[in-house]
């Protein structure tokens, strides 16, 4: 027996309200009896981390991943199912115990599936293993997750890059199952990659966000000496060297898009009088990401790095000796404005135990002196401004305009007992407001996070068009981390070189 999937018209990454539809193989060289084909269309959030070694834990003997140091999250963000064999009995629903006969050849069962927008790890039903779990409704995995924190908003993009620590897959899976206990079941799986449909952005605006940073030149210092008969003198400099001060603005809020240039504008404006002119004689623009990983009470920040561009040797002259201080004088856009984003960088998002933010820099910088005599005093100038990053892929007008649609949620008034009730309360400190702990007692309420969309406006959406490019995951077949956290190894790609930045130096807002 083997059997395997096959998509239809398989996309190079999938979004929300997408439909996976294909076939189920199954090759038989003699007759099989079979209860069931289960397909599973699934996605997981799953993160391990070492515990601290100089930490004590209360539960060191409890579990045995304890006692191998390990802390471990598997949050099941996607998970649906569908049987294709036999066809569900419309009364009674899935047919289970029962045992059928298929011949020897070739079987072919078609399956589709439509990818919601919200993540359901924080549903129960979602949990439904399905024949085969004892009749609970509840498998292993899913009584194990509903210990923890859940956050409700927008799938999360397929993430790889951090091998036997943290990733993100989705997959569609089948399981044939077989009533003798001597014969074990047949399963296969084959992934794909996942790409979040963008939230709707807000109406466009002449508002920016910028960084600044001012800069000054000492005069005096290292001037070119004549070195050759065949050079000329060089021209004396005046006391004054100039100043000033340099923006990078992008428009607020600070959005990039995967797969697109930069919205960037770079602004220089001089605070003195001076003969000298000032020149860009390097450029370069950094990308850094952030990717906060959480198991149960562990937490750990993994850094990314991607170069977008760098140019030196540079000696582009910016305004004149003439210009009007604090006159804002912009740099040529052509330099960066025709350079995409890498398809290896994931939209920014936020699930249970996974957090993805980014920063922009921008390094300028800044020389000065007359034409074909600049000064080799160089000042660099870092930019840098917290970013979000969508993908891209516009949510469909009819999914808008239904939002759009929606009446407001009423607001309610307390009651009388509910405002007696409010007693004052000793503080307690948090760690960390924005994560509380992971760990909880079971059936722990889900974070109210607002979602992105609601999953039922969607039902009759049709699936949105947009470009399809996207390399966050260097394989999509490789088997998941197994229960003990190990992974298979593959190679991360270029997603995630090392390196990374401290934290923001903040900016403003222009109006």
């Amino acid at each position: 027996m083997s059997v395997r999937i096959q998509f239809d018209d398989p996309h190079a990454f999938y979004t929300n309200l997408d439909f996976i539809s294909g076939k189920i193989i199954l090759s038989l060289t003699s007759d099989e009896n079979v209860s069931a084909i289960m397909v599973k269309l699934e996605g997981e959030s799953r993160t391990v981390l070492m515990r601290p070694s100089l930490q004590p834990n209360r539960q060191q003997y409890a579990r045995r991943d304890n006692r191998q140091g390990l802390a471990m999250e598997n949050h099941k963000v996607l998970y649906k199912v569908n049987q294709v064999f036999p066809s569900p009995d419309p009364v009674h629903g899935i047919n289970s115990g029962l045992a059928y006969t298929l011949r020897a050849g070739q079987h072919v069962y078609p399956f589709r599936f439509k990818i919601p927008f919200n993540n359901g790890c924080a549903d129960p039903d979602s949990q439904q293993m399905g024949p085969g779990s004892g009749g609970f409704g509840l498998g292993l995995g899913g009584l194990q997750q509903l210990q923890y924190r859940h956050v409700k908003k927008t799938l999360p993009p397929s993430l790889t890059g951090f091998p036997g620590e943290a990733e993100v897959r989705y997959y569609v899976k089948v399981t044939v199952q077989r009533p003798s206990i001597f014969k074990e079941n047949r399963r296969s799986a084959i992934g794909f990659k996942f790409l979040p449909i963008e939230p709707p952005r807000p109406p466009p605006t002449t508002n920016e966000i910028y960084a600044r940073r001012p800069f000054a030149f000492q005069a005096g210092l290292a001037a070119p000496t004549k070195t050759s008969m065949f050079k000329k003198n060089p021209v004396p400099l005046s006391d004054t060297a100039p100043k000033g001060e340099i923006d990078a603005r992008l428009p607020s809020p600070a959005v990039l898009t995967c797969n697109s240039p930069l919205p960037l504008r770079i602004i220089l404006r001089k605070l003195n009088q001076s003969a000298e002119n000032v020149f860009v004689v390097s450029l370069q623009i950094n990308l850094y990401g952030y990717t906060e990983v959480r198991a149960q009470e562990v937490k750990r920040t993994e850094n990314s790095t991607w170069v977008l561009m760098t140019l030196n040797g540079l000696s582009i002259q910016v305004g004149s000796p003439s210009d009007p201080i604090r006159e804002e004088i912009v740099l040529d856009g052509q330099l960066w404005d025709r350079i995409p984003l890498p398809n290896t960088v994931a939209p920014s998002f936020s699930t249970c135990n996974l957090t993805r933010k980014y920063e922009l820099e921008v390094r300028v910088g800044l020389g000065y002196g007359v034409i074909g005599q600049i000064q080799p005093q160089v000042v660099t100038l870092p930019l840098r401004f917290q970013v979000e990053i969508y993908s891209g892929i516009k949510p469909p007008t009819a999914l808008l305009d239904a939002i759009a649609a929606r009446p407001p949620v009423p607001l309610r008034r307390p009651s009388a007992a509910s405002i007696a009730a409010v007693q004052p309360r000793p503080v307690v400190p948090v760690a960390d407001p924005l994560y509380p702990p992971q760990l909880g007692t079971p059936g722990a309420v889900a974070d109210d996070a607002p979602p992105s969309y609601e999953d039922a406006m969607a039902e009759n959406i049709t699936p949105t068009a947009g470009p399809r490019e996207y390399s966050g995951v260097t394989d999509v077949n490789a088997p998941p981390m197994d229960e003990k956290g190990a992974a298979p190894q593959y190679s991360s790609g270029p997603s995630y070189p090392p390196g990374g930045a401290g934290p923001s130096s903040g900016g403003g807002a222009i109006i």
